[in-house]
């Protein structure tokens, strides 16, 4: 102690301060400081009472402006000294709370010290156990040495362990206040990059508001230039078109002269030798009309025939085992028929027939069975609804038989007794109007038109409002052929239905969308894109009497389920019948022709 207090003294000399003195000017500044605190919160707080019950009074309705000066100024005082009191309790509890929070610190502090001297005192004496048995060790060296090599191995492992664990414990101890001092800091990180990402998410958005603005000037300035380019590329197509029309019609016309010379030559030469009795006169034979199970078979003959000869060659009495199964699944799928109608009648077939014998007619019935599930619920004939005009809407791709099934379907109607308008929104094709005058003519149904490369929304606009006027209950709009691909074509559809619904927003009441089944597995691609723009309400299929991938339609319903108006199975108006899927499951899969043998 007394060496402690010359050093104490020495050090003052040399104008140095002890820890103890350090600490308790740091102590004395500490208790100046809150006293200030308390003092600044306690005008704070008196401030904040004395508003408080000014507001309280004024809340209760007294009126400052009616009372005397004396009056005020009593009122105030007494609002002060209530203030200065209620502050006084207030800064008097908040002492008590930081004293409380401050012994309870105190106590932890306390606590962790008596943890750290139990942990210092263990290893102290683990230590002077250590030296112990190592002095024991060292005495029974001469008469024991292999125990004592043992010995000291283990106690080497030992004391390994030892300074292992408290390397541990020591690491630990730097990784928790480490790891604290990260989330600190990573905590002040955040708040600054959030600060940071809100100023320039602020300026982003002006950026983007400008670039919109700026982009739907350019925008409106490229829509300008490319519909100047298509319409410049439309009116050469059509003249294209025009003129492969004319070389067309003028073949037509060449070969019809052609078989009327052929014709009449071979009734003249059978007319003389009638006349010379060497030929019996030449009887017609009655036309027999066939039953729509019959054309729809003779339509779907080339879809069937592949699917059926690639059937009957591999089940001829065959076991139906897993190999077969997979046969048969890839047979469908070639057919076009699709991978989920297909998997269907592999598992209806493994289900009964499995390790057993079976034969093409019986796999043909289960296929029949399951398209006709697939298909019977998406039977849909084209009704018509109370609403006049009833607005119908062809789209399709190129060539897929809008026109002409437009055409029937009005001779359809026509022959019921409606009144029909047909628009020919197709103003890019040059012979498109042509084919459908040829229609109306037939129909008995008007066909509006416009000027080649004409506004086609505009022509629809006008078609409703002349339909309206005239008292027709269908108005038949064609649309020019457009390739799913191409975003512009697309765009120029949309605005025709958003014409339409302006005029009727329920329209247009049916949207059709005409498919041609020679295109296989890109009706897919065609049914999803104009789905998606034209708001298709049904399908017809069309040309399935000149492809072998009929199948496809299968497909198509087990995947997007729309309703299917009618199929056409040939040119000739009868040709286009209502759709009848147990009919055509039938027939596609060959079971109507193994009926009739």
């Amino acid at each position: 102690m007394a060496e402690e207090k010359k050093k104490k003294g020495f050090l003052s000399k040399l104008g140095f301060k002890s820890k103890d003195e350090k600490r308790a000017e740091e102590a004395a500044k500490r208790a100046e400081e809150q006293k200030r605190v308390d003092e600044q919160m306690a005008a704070r707080m008196a401030a904040i009472n004395a508003a408080a019950l000014k507001s309280a009074r004024t809340m209760d309705g007294q009126d400052e402006t009616e009372t005397s000066d004396e009056e005020k100024a009593r009122q105030e005082a007494e609002d002060q000294r209530q203030s200065e009191i209620q502050a006084a309790k207030d800064l008097a509890r908040a002492k008590q709370l930081a004293e409380e929070r401050a012994r309870e610190q105190t106590l932890k502090a306390e606590r962790e010290a008596k943890v750290k001297a139990a942990k210092e005192k263990a290893e102290a004496e683990a230590k002077a156990l250590a030296e112990k048995q190592a002095a024991l060790a060292a005495e029974r060296a001469e008469a024991q040495r292999k125990e004592a090599e043992e010995q000291a191995k283990a106690e080497a492992r030992r004391k390994t362990e030892e300074d292992a664990a408290l390397k541990a414990a020591k690491d630990a101890e730097e990784k928790a206040a480490l790891l604290a001092k990260t989330e600190a800091e990573a905590k002040a990180r955040a708040e600054a990059e959030a600060a940071k990402k809100a100023e320039i998410a602020r300026q982003e958005e002006a950026a983007r508001k400008a670039a919109e603005e700026e982009a739907e000037k350019l925008a409106e300035k490229q829509a300008k230039e490319a519909e100047a380019e298509r319409l410049k590329q439309l009116a050469e197509e059509a003249q294209e078109a025009e003129r492969r029309a004319r070389i067309a019609e003028e073949r037509a016309t060449r070969e019809a002269n052609e078989r009327e010379a052929l014709a009449k030559a071979e009734a003249e030469r059978r007319a003389k030798l009638e006349a010379e009795g060497k030929l019996a006169p030449q009887v017609e034979p009655t036309p027999v009309r066939t039953n729509f199970l019959d054309r729809i078979s003779a339509g779907l003959r080339k879809s069937t025939s592949r699917m059926s000869d690639s059937m009957a060659a591999s089940f001829n009495k065959r076991t139906l085992d897993d190999e077969a199964l997979e046969d048969l699944e890839d047979i469908l799928i070639a057919s076009d028929l699709g991978t989920g109608a297909a998997m269907k009648v592999t598992s209806r077939l493994a289900e009964s027939k499995f390790d057993k014998q079976i034969t093409d007619l019986e796999i043909k019935i289960a296929l029949a069975d399951v398209i006709s599930e697939i298909l019977t619920p998406l039977e849909k004939p084209i009704v018509l609804g109370s609403i006049k005009p009833q607005i119908m809407l062809f789209v399709g791709v190129n060539g897929s038989g809008k026109t002409t099934t437009l055409g029937k379907i009005a001779k359809r109607f026509t022959d019921e007794g409606k009144k029909v308008l047909i628009a020919a929104g197709d103003t890019f094709r040059a012979a498109a109007f042509e084919q459908l005058s040829v229609w109306g003519e037939r129909a008995n149904a008007p066909v509006m038109s416009g000027k080649l490369g004409s506004d086609a929304a505009g022509l629809v606009y006008d078609a409703i409002d002349r339909a309206r006027r005239e008292e027709f209950d269908i108005l038949m709009i064609d649309t020019a052929g457009r390739l799913q691909n191409r975003t512009e074509l697309m765009d120029e559809l949309s605005k025709i239905l958003r014409v339409i619904k302006k005029q009727d927003e329920t329209a247009p009441h049916h949207s059709i969308l005409v498919l041609d089944a020679t295109v296989g597995q890109n009706a897919l691609m065609q049914t999803e894109a104009f789905a998606k723009t034209a708001e298709v309400s049904g399908l017809i299929m069309t040309k399935l009497d000149g492809t072998a991938k009929g199948g496809v339609l299968v497909a198509l319903s087990d995947k997007y389920k729309l309703p299917i108006h009618c199929i056409g199975i040939g040119e000739r108006i009868e040709d286009l019948e209502n759709f009848s899927a147990p009919v055509f499951a039938a027939a596609l899969s060959g079971v109507a022709d193994e009926m009739s043998e």
